[in-house]
């Protein structure tokens, strides 16, 4: 049997007999490539909706892709490693028996190797799976809105795979080159190895990496934009790793100055740099991620809600109907689904965009009516209703004196438009041919006012004259939607969601039904989402770097026994190790991801996105109660985990002299 066969029987048997730990480094590799994969698979089968099959990715989606995968394999290598370093530090005596047996470096390097390929091997596979499940589960709840048909982007799940298996093995690389230089003597002894010396470089490296990553963040968004903030992001992220060792040594002098229990477990911590910056690195890294995308999240969502306008006035309601001959059927089911309610049916004169059934574009005439814009342009909902006080009050929400009275008379009345000289518009009427644009009519001294207000159409026309209009203009009048006034009725969610099912049996791609509720998005979801992930993380490393320790702190607890301490010394202990572990690496992240984050906030909200909405500035908005549950309830909850999952037992043990 060659040594690449008796290094994979090892691992596996060492898998099957360390259940706890296996599954542990299953869900920290497999976790992160699950969700990958799943993100993958949902952009894939929207591109399939847009485009009717999976589209090659732009550069900018390259770009985010490969830097995914980076982030990827360095948190996976970062949470794994230590796992794998306490399977070294556990499976010493083992490994040394097989070096006294005759075994070389190069067998002890080969059994550490194949754990990180056969676990990161199956976490990828299981987390591949995992993924496409996830994204076929969301899918189907969101019964199939804004998705295509259901696409798997396979080369995509192999890269995913592939950097799953790799950064197994890449985890276990510095825990092999450990094990093949091992004291064997020390080993079977039962004797500590020496801790290894700090490189002094690497700190130096770090705060050079963490100001490029500032100056990157700060300086490279007016380039490159968001990407710029992504690149020193990760710049920062790199530099605290490299520093973190030192980071941990330095905070080692504190120790002093707290009670016995994290006095120790902090002295221990920069003792052991070796198992406890990892998890240190580890929580970091995935905090600052979440603390980026928390801030620019917040921000962007902030932005939303400022934009926000109101299409119909709070309470009223709009079912657009289907174009091609389904409009009275549709009207009709509309009544149906709200018994005894008032409904307005809402008719039109055509306008640019208007639907057309002809394929023919000279016979889609689209009209408008020439008048200076006031202000801002507006998002319309319609060009040019048909109709007179009833429809004025559902689109204005109010009784208005004066449009009751303009359209009574016979005059169109007009909106965010500045006064019409001699008190009459013009319509034009307009056709697309050979990609240009033609005027086949134009209809001079139209009597017209002006209203304050904005209902989202631009003109309301009395029906007399609009029937005078399209006669002279040649354009049709049209039912396009119904609508609610919310003086009759306001629409309850129960009832909006009836109407969406009716609706669906006419315009299933399209969602025809909105019920003006105002602002309802919610931005807790999401902090829920990446306060789970960074506690998720953050436990998960916790828990390996305080086992890691407890393995290796046996005789110190040992010791602690002799001399009196009691019973729940060892479980305080084992919570200031996680305490101490977490608080570091969440604080590191908190302040690894601001600059970051406030500098993401930048290109994303300091333009306008929605057409009307009043200019602003660059809106800024950090979620500081995330950052302070992240900050001090993770390492709390952390300790806390710690210490349930260890006993407070001291058992003796016999020290070894040497």
């Amino acid at each position: 049997m060659n040594r690449y066969a008796f290094a994979l029987r090892m691992a596996r048997q060492d898998a099957l007999r360390a259940k706890g730990r296996t599954a542990l480094v299953l869900a920290m590799i497999g976790l992160p490539i699950g969700a990958v994969v799943t993100l993958a698979v949902l952009q894939a089968t929207v591109d399939a909706n847009v485009e009717g099959e999976p589209g090659s990715a732009t550069g900018a989606e390259s770009a985010i892709l490969a830097m995914l995968f980076a982030m990827v394999l360095l948190e996976v290598v970062l949470l794994a490693g230590p796992a794998f370093l306490m399977d070294v530090r556990r499976r010493r005596r083992e490994l040394a028996l097989v070096a006294s047996s005759g075994g070389a470096g190069r067998h002890l390097r080969a059994v550490v190797l194949a754990s990180g390929l056969l676990l990161g091997g199956i976490a990828a596979v299981a987390g591949a799976g995992l993924g496409i499940a996830a994204a076929a589960v969301i899918v189907r709840a969101s019964s199939g809105s804004g998705f295509g048909p259901f696409s798997v982007p396979w080369i995509a799940v192999a890269a995913t795979m592939l950097v799953g298996a790799g950064s197994g093995l890449f985890a276990a690389l510095v825990p092999a080159w450990q094990a093949g230089r091992m004291d064997v003597v020390a080993a079977l002894a039962g004797r500590r190895e020496p801790a290894a010396a700090a490189r002094r470089g690497w700190p130096i490296a770090g705060g050079v990496l963490v100001l490029a990553g500032v100056a990157a963040s700060l300086e490279g968004i007016r380039v490159l934009r968001e990407f710029g903030a992504a690149l020193g992001a990760a710049a920062i992220i790199i530099g605290l790793v490299l520093a973190c060792p030192w980071i941990v040594e330095t905070t080692g002098r504190l120790a002093p100055r707290l009670p016995l229990p994290l006095r120790l477990a902090v002295r221990d911590g920069a003792r052991n740099r070796a198992r406890t910056a990892p998890a240190v690195a580890a929580i970091m890294a995935a905090v600052a991620g979440v603390t980026a995308l928390a801030i620019g999240g917040a921000s962007d969502y902030r932005q939303r809600q400022v934009e926000y306008q109101a299409r119909l006035p709070h309470g009223s309601a709009l079912i657009r109907l289907p174009q091609g001959g389904n409009e009275a059927a549709a009207a009709a089911a509309v009544q149906r689904a709200l018994p005894g309610v008032p409904v307005v049916p809402l008719r039109t004169l055509p306008g640019e965009g208007a639907p057309c059934l002809s394929e023919d574009t000279s016979k889609c005439l689209a009209l408008s009516f020439t008048a200076e814009q006031a202000g801002e342009p507006s998002v319309q909902m319609m060009e040019a209703l048909v109709g007179g006080a009833r429809e004025a009050r559902l689109l204005l929400g109010r009784d208005d004196p004066a449009v009751s009275s303009a359209l009574a008379a016979g005059k169109i009345v007009m909106f965010r438009v500045r006064p019409l000289p001699g008190g009459t518009a013009t319509a034009t009427v307009t056709y697309w041919k050979d990609d240009r644009q033609h005027t086949s009519a134009t209809i001079k001294d139209l009597p017209a006012v002006t209203a304050q207000g904005d209902p989202h159409v631009r003109a309301i026309v009395p029906p007399k004259a609009a029937e005078e209009l399209a006669a002279k203009a040649g354009v049709p009048i049209g039912t396009e939607a119904v609508g609610v006034d919310r003086a009759d009725h306001r629409v309850t969610k129960a009832e909006e969601a009836r109407l969406k099912r009716t609706m669906a049996a006419f315009s299933p791609d399209d969602d025809p039904v909105h019920v003006e509720r105002g602002f309802t998005e919610s931005f807790g979801g999401t902090t829920l989402l990446l306060g789970a992930l960074a506690a998720v993380l953050a436990i998960g490393a916790t828990l390996i770097a305080t086992g890691l320790a407890a393995a290796d702190a046996r005789p110190d607890l040992a010791t602690l026994r002799a001399v009196g301490a009691r019973p729940r010394t060892g479980r305080l202990l084992t919570m200031g190790r996680g305490a101490y572990i977490a608080a570091l690496g969440c604080w590191l992240g908190i302040a690894g991801g601001l600059v970051p984050g406030l500098a993401v906030a930048r290109p994303l909200t300091d333009t306008v996105d929605e057409v009307g909405a009043a200019p602003h500035g660059t809106i800024i908005d950090v979620p500081w109660l995330l950052l302070l549950a992240i900050g001090i309830g993770i390492p709390l909850v952390a300790a806390c985990a710690a210490g349930a999952v260890t006993g407070g037992r001291l058992t003796l043990t016999r020290r070894e002299a040497g």
